[in-house]
């Protein structure tokens, strides 16, 4: 028999069919996570390579968004344009306890309560590293650990972030890229809990210092700021939300991992672009290598056709979120975040320069096209003169011999072909082989003396530019050689009391 004793709770009672079920939220609840999430993402230089077995879609099916992150009512958006969004390639769980920070260590907190490292693929093959953490510690007291984290001082176990992560890729850390992003979520169930601007910007710039309230970088769309217990503030590095849902969070967290994609691309094509451009202004001109200014043009052109699509492809498309996802919140963040990191405007400044890039390369195709003409008209000029020196020879040769072997009164049969009376045809002979050797001489002297001045002109085209800007602004042009100073001159002293008084001034 069982025990004595009170009754098993029954739990609770099963719900009644004939009623009808309770109604659902009309939205996700708010995040309600006690403690700060600090989110920092890093720029690799490293690339990543897709299963192309099955076209790819496999792998796409797996690396979904919303595989490993809720993205709540967004989810079905996000998961259709997958291979236009980042991915998540790996998440990492970090053992808190051996978490060591420099400045952080310095203020004497606890670790955090939670650490988490990503690693993203963005569309154009870049590969992403994200470092999370919850920390249970006001907003304040999370700055020395920003500045930690945004220069990667942070180690766990020994190993910084990009050292955990190129053990599990399977490769050797070579320096993350300058390029990064850090993300502040923070609970605020009511207006009070909402930071204030004084607040904001000392997290944005990493600096408990107090600012002069007119001055300042900072945005707050007004989509982030709707609601009087929501906050949203951006900056160039640091952004910071509270009080949003979870899936507003981890979409601002896919337009960080974008973004900062974007920005290393970015100065990877203009870097690469202003390689081209010196190239180009330090060729040299001329016609006596046409061939490898061709080829020369031709690789700019190449490049600069791939590197402007690259900029449209990794830079300029991603800045558009509200196409593919029809959310306002994540939307302006996502717009105003490239906003912020001046990747718009930067943008659109190496697009023109590969545009005039192109333009110049396209004009001097065309000079060495005209070039190749010329250069081309004279070897028809050399090839007519010689043509022309041969036939004037075997011309009058066979005028020789054809007068030699008529039958007339003039030619005697017993005289030899070397006898003086044919002196008088033998000497206009001579006179035309000699007029055809110096028409000969002449024109190969003149293709000569054109193709010394152009071997001459091998100056480097920036000359000509700053020449040109000589003469027509009155710049002065220094060719590299220090000028000579001139010797002193031994005059001779002047007593100052010996000498005439100066004209007085009118």
């Amino acid at each position: 028999m069982p025990p004595a004793g009170p009754p098993p709770d029954p739990g609770p009672a099963a719900p009644d069919p004939a009623q009808p079920a309770p109604p659902a939220p009309p939205f996700d609840p708010y995040i309600s996570r006690n403690g700060t999430r600090l989110t920092t993402v890093y720029a690799t230089s490293w690339t990543y390579a897709p299963d192309l077995a099955n076209d790819g879609d496999d792998e796409i099916t797996s690396l979904r968004p919303s595989a490993l992150l809720n993205l709540g009512r967004l989810a079905a958006a996000y998961d259709r344009h997958a291979d236009q969004l980042p991915r998540v390639l790996h998440r990492e769980r970090l053992d808190p306890a051996a978490f060591a920070a420099r400045r952080w260590d310095a203020t004497g907190r606890a670790a955090p309560t939670a650490a988490t490292l990503w690693q993203f693929t963005a569309p154009s093959g870049q590969i992403l590293l994200a470092l999370t953490l919850d920390l249970d510690a006001p907003l304040l007291d999370c700055i020395p650990l920003l500045e930690d984290l945004y220069y990667a001082e942070v180690t766990f176990g020994g190993a910084d972030p990009e050292q955990l992560a190129a053990v599990r890729i399977g490769t050797v850390p070579a320096g993350l890229l300058p390029e990064r992003h850090q993300i502040v979520f923070r609970a605020s169930p009511t207006a009070a809990d909402v930071p204030s601007a004084d607040t904001a910007q000392r997290i944005i710039y990493r600096a408990d210092l107090p600012v002069r309230p007119e001055l300042g970088s900072l945005q707050a769309p007004d989509e982030l700021n709707r609601r009087p217990t929501t906050f949203g503030a951006l900056g160039p590095y640091v952004s910071l939300l509270t009080g949003h849902q979870d899936y507003v969070e981890n979409a601002a967290f896919l337009s960080a991992v974008q973004a900062v994609a974007s920005a290393a691309r970015l100065r990877e094509i203009r870097v690469l672009a202003e390689t081209y451009v010196r190239r180009f202004r330090t060729r040299a001109d001329g016609e006596a290598r046409l061939h490898e200014r061709r080829t020369l043009l031709e690789r700019i052109t190449h490049a600069q056709g791939y590197l402007e699509l690259e900029l449209g492809y990794s830079v300029e498309i991603p800045a558009d979120l509200a196409t593919l996802i029809p959310s306002l919140r994540p939307s302006a963040f996502h717009a105003t975040l490239y906003e912020a990191m001046g990747l718009t405007e930067r943008a659109a400044a190496v697009s023109q320069t590969l545009q005039r890039l192109g333009n110049a390369t396209t004009a001097e195709l065309t000079s060495v096209g005209s070039a190749e003409q010329r250069t081309a008209e004279r070897r028809r000029v050399r090839t007519v003169a010689a043509v022309t020196f041969v036939t004037t020879v075997t011309a009058t040769l066979g005028l020789l011999f054809t007068f030699l072997g008529i039958n007339a009164t003039e030619v005697d049969e017993r005289r030899s072909m070397f006898d003086l009376a044919y002196a008088p045809v033998y000497a206009v002979i001579v006179v035309v082989l000699v007029f055809g050797f110096l028409l000969y001489a002449v024109l190969q002297a003149l293709d000569r003396a054109a193709l010394r001045r152009s071997h001459a002109v091998q100056t480097p085209t920036w000359h000509g530019t700053h020449r040109l800007l000589a003469s027509e602004l009155g710049t002065a042009l220094l060719d590299g050689h220090p000028a000579r100073v001139p010797e002193p001159r031994n005059l001779p002293t002047t007593d100052r009391t010996q000498a005439p008084p100066a004209p007085p001034v009118a």
